[in-house]
């Protein structure tokens, strides 16, 4: 850097991403969107499992996640590390997972850099180890962000008196895509037109064959009762898929003329406009409801995790079943009533998205105002170092 030049604001960003998981990918299109839109000369620097990959889908820079020394540098070099969004410090889908984040938070505060949790949901976190790290790492950090009232809950028993700021996913400071490619997908699908179109989404939780044979019986239902077309659309798409197939092996030959699985993969925006074709969402993952509830599209929740849960709280309605106790019967009726009220709940999902992007631009703010103040304190210490060096010069 030339003397008297501007120097780049460095942003360092730290998640799930490079796995193929479209909620996690989505969120992290939103979260660029977002840095950008607050701060546009900005170098973003990604760590992912496939930097290549987000190198490429989201034009940043990027480096292995797992990396350790590559890992370091790019915290010492960074102005600002932000950690998020999804659902990264909790310790059920992963013993160990929230181990890593928390350790990259602890060592950027080491190196004495700004950290912002960006739009996350906390817990559950059940080790008494993992809380306490937990609690010690954050207390330090310098501006908490999560995405529902149950995360600052959470955090706040756990003894962090840190300003929490309660806003919404990221992912409602998207834009609405065209439905056009989504429509093109769809009609590579071999769908039935003039049927009502309803996206399934599942994922493998505990017994997986239990779970299959229960969502396999949803779909005879849908398709021989409500007369539907249905699509089983993977979010996390390998993963998914598995247990999709499952699905569709359990269902008879006339059922299976109705039931479609998405084997393409499709990046962020084309996903959220195959999702704004349909009628309706059921499902398990997450981020299923909030792209359908994105767009505009009434939604049915299937719990497996808090997180499922506190989301419905939010657009003002319950899980219709858990998992583990799945009862087909009450999906099935929470269908026909929204049928009965289709205009009405379409119109309810326009109002509750709009409501939850106005939140997400309040997140966007205090990241602006975050990536404004630690370029600033890192100017001031590189001039106190340029103006040491000069002193010893002389």
């Amino acid at each position: 850097m030339f003397k008297g030049e501007k120097r780049m604001r460095r942003v360092l960003v730290s998640g799930y991403y490079g796995f193929n998981n479209a909620g996690d990918e989505a969120i992290l299109k939103a979260l660029i969107e977002g840095i950008r839109g607050a701060q546009d000369e900005c170098e973003i620097v990604v760590l992912s499992q496939h930097p290549r990959f987000t190198a490429q889908k989201h034009n940043v820079k990027s480096a292995m996640r797992m990396n350790i020394f590559r890992l370091l540098w790019e915290i010492k070099k960074c102005d600002l590390l932000i950690s998020g969004g999804g659902s990264l410090l909790q310790d059920v889908t992963s013993k160990r997972s929230i181990l890593y984040y928390l350790a990259i938070i602890y060592a950027a505060k080491l190196m004495g850099k700004s950290v912002m949790i960006y739009s996350q949901g906390i817990g559950p976190v059940s080790r008494s180890s993992n809380r306490r790290f937990l609690k010690k790492a954050l207390s330090m950090v310098d501006f908490i962000n999560v995405r529902d009232e149950k995360s600052k809950s959470e955090l706040q028993e756990m003894g962090i008196d840190n300003e929490i700021l309660v806003t919404a996913d990221a992912v409602f400071g998207m834009s609405r895509p065209s439905l056009d490619k989504g429509a093109a997908a769809i009609e590579r699908l071999n769908i039935k037109k003039g049927k009502r179109l309803v996206g399934i989404s599942m994922r493998p939780w505990k017994d997986n064959d239990e779970i299959s044979e229960k969502f396999s019986q949803l779909c005879k239902s849908m398709a021989a009762e409500q007369g539907c077309e249905i699509v089983l659309l993977p979010f996390h798409f390998y993963s998914d898929l598995e247990i999709m197939d499952m699905v569709y092996q359990k269902l008879d030959s006339e059922t299976r003329k109705s039931v479609h699985v998405l084997r393409e993969y499709l990046h962020v925006e084309d996903y959220l406009s195959l999702i704004g074709n349909l009628d309706m969402f059921i499902g398990m993952r997450l981020h299923g409801l909030i792209f359908s509830v994105l767009m505009g599209v009434p939604v049915v929740g299937i719990s497996y995790d808090p997180k499922i849960d506190s989301f419905m709280s939010s657009i003002g309605k319950k899980s219709t079943t858990d998992v583990l106790n799945l009862n087909f019967n009450d999906i099935i009726n929470e269908v026909e009533k929204i049928l009965l009220n289709f205009d009405t709940e379409k119109g309810l999902m326009d109002s509750r998205a709009i409501e939850l992007s106005a939140k997400v631009k309040n997140h966007n703010m205090a990241l602006g105002k975050l990536i404004k103040s630690s370029g600033q304190r890192w100017d001031s210490i590189e001039k106190a170092e340029d103006s040491r060096r000069a002193n010893r010069q002389s």
